[in-house]
C-alpha cells in the first residue's frame, strides 16, 4: 500500500474534520458543492451529505459517486433546513466540522488555513475565516477585503465579533469552522431562529475566550431568490436579528469582565442589526412594493431603525424610499461614475 493510500484508509477510519452538506432537490449544485469539498489541499476529512427527502437526482448523484471519503443519509421526510444541520450534527466523525449549504462552495485551502490555526493553540472552540458573496440574479460577486485590524491567527473572540459588528468583516455559515464536541455541547443550531440560526450559533461562541480568525476569504456564499430563507417575510428576519442581539447581549454579561467591553459589544449588535433591517426595507422597496406599504413597515421596525448612527446608512434609505425608481437609479450611476473618476485621479 502507497504512503497516500494509507493516509486515505485512516482518514476514512478517524477523519479530523467533517465537512457537512445539507441539501434539498438541488441535484445541480450539489455536484459543484461536493467538488468544492473533496478537492480540498489539506488530507484527513470526510464529506458528509443529508439528503432532506429529495424528490430530484439527488440520490441518484449521491450513489454513482463512488470517492471513499464520501458519505451520506437521507431523510425520510422533509425536517426542514435547521434540522436536517443538526442531522448532520449528530454524524460527524471528525473532530471539527464544517456546514457548507449545497448552494455555497467553500476554497480549496479552507480546512488547510484553519486546521493550520488549531495547531497554535489547542480548544478554541471556532475559527472564522472571511467569506465572499455571489450575487446570482447579477451574476456578480463581491470580493471580501481582508480586515485591516486582525490578521491570521488566535484572537480574543471578542474582537472578531466586534469587527464583524462594524461590518469590517464577512462571515458565512460555510466560512466557519467548529469544535464538534463545543457545538453538541451548546445543542446545535438553534430551531428558534429561522433566518439567523448560524450567526445565533457562532457569535455567542467567539464570546467564549479564545478563536481562530482566517483573514482571507476561503468561501462563497450564494445570494439569491431560491434560498431556503428567502421565503421569509421582514418581520420575521428583523424578529430573528432582534432575538440574536439579545443572546450576544446575554453572553457578553456572561463571559465579557470589563463592563466597557460588554457595553461595545452590545452597541455595536443592535447597530448591526439596525442596518441589516435598513437594506431589507431598501430592497423590498426596490423590488416594487408600494410605497404606502414601505412606510408602514418602517413604523412598525422604527425602534430597529432609530438604532443607526450612520447618516450616510439613512440618506440612502430615504433615496430609496422617496425618490420615483428611475431617479434612484440615475442617482446610483452618477455615485459609481464619481468614484470611478476619483480612482483614476
Amino acid at each position: 500500500m502507497t504512503a497516500a493510500a494509507s493516509l486515505v484508509s485512516d482518514n476514512l477510519r478517524d477523519p479530523l474534520v467533517t465537512i457537512a452538506i445539507p441539501t434539498f432537490n438541488r441535484a445541480a449544485l450539489l455536484q459543484d458543492c461536493l467538488a468544492a469539498a473533496l478537492g480540498q489541499t489539506y488530507g484527513n476529512f470526510e464529506v458528509l451529505v443529508s439528503d432532506n427527502a429529495s424528490t430530484d437526482e439527488t440520490a441518484e448523484i449521491l450513489k454513482s459517486l463512488s470517492d471513499r471519503r464520501l458519505h451520506f443519509v437521507r431523510q425520510e421526510a422533509n425536517i426542514g433546513l435547521l434540522r436536517n444541520l443538526n442531522a448532520l450534527l449528530e454524524n460527524v466523525r471528525g473532530e471539527f466540522v464544517v456546514f457548507v449549504p449545497d448552494d455555497d462552495r467553500i476554497a480549496p485551502v479552507m480546512l488547510e488555513r484553519c486546521i493550520a490555526l488549531t495547531k497554535c493553540e489547542q480548544n478554541i472552540p471556532a475559527i472564522v475565516a472571511l467569506c465572499d458573496v455571489w450575487f446570482v440574479a447579477r451574476g456578480q460577486d463581491w470580493r471580501a477585503p481582508a480586515n485591516q485590524r486582525l490578521g491570521t491567527g488566535i484572537w480574543d473572540g471578542a474582537e472578531i465579533l466586534y469587527e464583524f459588528l462594524k461590518d469590517r468583516m464577512s462571515v458565512a455559515m460555510c466560512s466557519v469552522m467548529y469544535r464538534t464536541e463545543r457545538l453538541r455541547a451548546g445543542g446545535g443550531f438553534p430551531l428558534d431562529f429561522p433566518y439567523a440560526a448560524d450567526i445565533a450559533t457562532w457569535a455567542p461562541l467567539l464570546l467564549e475566550g479564545r478563536a481562530g480568525l482566517v483573514n482571507e476569504a476561503c468561501a462563497t456564499i450564494a445570494l439569491h431568490d431560491a434560498s431556503q430563507t428567502s421565503d421569509l417575510t421582514i418581520d420575521v428576519r428583523v424578529s430573528d436579528g432582534r432575538k440574536v442581539v439579545n443572546l450576544i447581549a446575554g453572553a457578553a454579561d456572561r463571559h465579557l469582565a470589563d463592563p466597557r467591553e460588554r457595553r461595545k459589544i452590545k452597541i455595536e449588535a443592535e447597530r448591526h442589526f439596525a442596518r441589516r433591517a435598513v437594506k431589507m426595507i431598501a430592497l423590498y422597496r426596490r423590488q416594487g412594493a408600494a410605497f404606502l406599504d414601505v412606510v408602514s413597515l418602517m413604523w412598525r421596525l422604527r425602534h430597529v431603525v432609530m438604532k443607526i448612527k450612520d447618516i450616510g446608512q439613512l440618506a440612502k434609505l430615504c433615496i430609496v424610499l422617496f425618490l420615483p425608481a428611475p431617479i434612484v437609479r440615475w442617482v446610483r450611476y452618477a455615485v459609481k461614475l464619481l468614484h470611478n473618476v476619483k480612482l483614476a485621479e
